[in-house]
C-alpha cells in the first residue's frame, strides 16, 4: 500500500483496531522517480472532485500523495514537494483557510520552482483580482454558471502542443467555474497563454446574460511563474476517465514526467459505500475517504448534491455524513432522510454526527469508520 504523507500539526484520530483487508484499488508499488504531490484538503476543496483529487494522487503509482490544511502550508509543508494540486470547491474558503502568509507561502513555492494543478475554484484563486486572489496569472472572472453542465472547449494550436494533445476539442464536467478574460494587469514573473476555450453558451435560469461571456472565454491557462509551472482549468477533468488524458498531459507540463492512474476493480458482492463529499472539513475526512477507498471489500460511491440529482444514493448500503451540512442543507438533509427512512445504513463521525438520523451510528473517522461499517455487515 501507498504511503500518504501526514504533518505534525495533524495527529490521525483512530477508533478500536484498523481492519486491512487489502485495497480495492490495485495500488501498483510506487516507482524509484515518485512524484511528491501535495493536495489541498482543508476548508475550501469540496464535492466529488475533491475527493476524486486525493483518489488519483493516492493510487498512481507515479506519485506519493500528502494531504494539507492551511496550518501546514504556512508552517512549510510545501518544501520538498514537486506538485500543489487545489481542488474545486470554493476559492474564498481555500484563500481565507490558507490565509495570507499561506497564499505567500504557495506562490512562492511556484516562483522557486514548484508545480502548480487547479481545478475550478483552483484555478480561480490563482487569478488576477483584487479580492482575495493569488494574483499569479493576468486573468479574471466574468461571471459563472452556478449549476452543472457539460459544455465542450476548444484547444488552441499552443495549448496542444504544450499539453502534446491531438484532438481540438474536449467535452468536460463543469461546475461553477470562471469564465476567464485577460487583464492589463503587469504581473512579475508570469508568462501565460490561452490554452483553451469555452466552445459553448449555456444558462440555467432565464435568457443569456452577455456580460459573463462564457462562449470564447478562457478555461484552461499554463504557463510559468517565475521558475514554476502551472496549469489551471475551469473545469473538472478529474471527474471521468475519458478526460483524465488531460489530467496526465497537465502533470507531464508542471513536471516533464509521465504518470498513470490504475484503472479501479469492484470486488464482486462488495459493499456499496456512499459518502457524503459535500464539503470537504480537513485532512481528516480527506483521510477518512481514502481509507474507504482502499477497503477491498467496499465499493466507494461519492455523494454530493449533483450525485443526488443523479440517483447515486439508489443503490448504497450505508452512508457515511462528514459533515453537518447534512441538516444545514435542505437537499442533502432530505435525501439522507429518505435513504433513512427506507431502510438505508447511516453512520456519521464530527459534525455529521448532528445530522444522524434515528437508528443512525456515531464512531470516529479513518479506521473508526471503517470498522463501523464492518460491523454493520459482518459477513463480508
Amino acid at each position: 500500500m501507498k504511503r500518504v504523507l501526514g504533518f505534525a500539526l495533524v495527529v490521525a484520530v483512530f477508533c478500536g483496531c484498523s481492519t486491512t483487508k487489502g485495497d480495492a484499488t490495485p495500488h501498483a508499488t510506487p516507482r524509484e522517480a515518485t512524484l511528491k504531490v501535495g493536495v489541498y484538503a482543508d476548508r475550501g476543496p469540496g464535492g466529488i472532485g475533491a475527493v476524486e483529487w486525493f483518489r488519483l494522487v493516492e493510487e498512481s503509482p507515479d506519485m506519493e500523495l500528502k494531504l494539507l490544511d492551511g496550518a501546514s502550508v504556512r508552517a512549510g509543508g510545501l518544501d520538498g514537494l514537486d506538485v500543489l494540486v487545489m481542488p474545486g470547491g470554493s476559492s474564498m474558503a481555500e484563500f481565507d483557510s490558507l490565509g495570507t502568509n499561506g497564499v505567500a507561502k504557495m506562490k512562492d513555492f511556484i516562483r522557486k520552482g514548484g508545480g502548480y494543478i487547479g481545478t475550478c475554484a483552483g484555478c480561480r484563486l490563482l487569478m488576477d483580482g483584487p479580492r482575495k486572489r493569488a494574483n499569479v496569472i493576468p486573468w479574471n472572472s466574468k461571471g459563472s454558471e452556478p449549476d452543472l453542465l457539460f459544455p465542450r472547449f476548444k484547444l488552441t494550436d499552443a495549448g496542444r502542443s504544450a499539453l502534446n494533445i491531438t484532438n481540438k476539442t474536449v467535452v468536460m464536467r463543469y461546475h461553477g467555474g470562471p469564465f476567464m478574460w485577460p487583464t492589463t494587469n503587469k504581473i512579475e514573473g508570469a508568462n501565460f497563454e490561452l490554452w483553451g476555450t469555452f466552445d459553448s453558451e449555456a444558462t440555467f435560469k432565464g435568457s443569456l446574460n452577455k456580460k459573463k461571456s462564457m462562449y470564447g472565454a478562457a478555461a484552461i491557462v499554463g504557463g510559468t511563474y517565475g521558475k514554476g509551472r502551472v496549469f489551471v482549468t475551469s473545469a473538472h477533468p478529474e471527474y471521468w476517465d475519458s478526460t483524465l488524458y488531460i489530467i496526465k498531459a497537465a502533470f507531464k507540463y508542471v513536471t516533464g514526467s509521465d504518470v498513470e492512474f490504475p484503472a479501479r476493480s469492484r470486488k464482486p458482492r462488495a459493499i456499496s459505500v456512499g459518502f457524503l463529499a459535500k464539503g470537504i472539513s480537513g485532512v481528516t475526512t480527506a483521510a477518512t475517504a481514502l481509507a474507504l477507498a482502499r477497503e477491498q471489500d467496499f465499493d466507494l460511491v461519492l455523494i454530493d448534491k449533483d450525485g443526488i440529482f443523479m440517483r447515486r444514493m439508489d443503490n448504497i448500503d450505508v452512508l457515511v455524513v462528514t459533515s453537518d451540512v447534512a441538516k444545514s442543507d435542505k437537499t442533502i438533509a432530505k435525501a439522507v432522510k429518505a435513504f433513512a427512512a427506507r431502510g438505508g445504513k447511516v453512520i456519521a463521525y464530527g459534525s455529521g454526527v448532528k445530522a444522524l438520523p434515528e437508528g443512525g451510528i456515531a464512531c470516529e473517522p479513518r479506521e473508526g469508520v471503517v470498522k463501523a461499517i464492518h460491523s454493520l455487515f459482518p459477513g463480508k
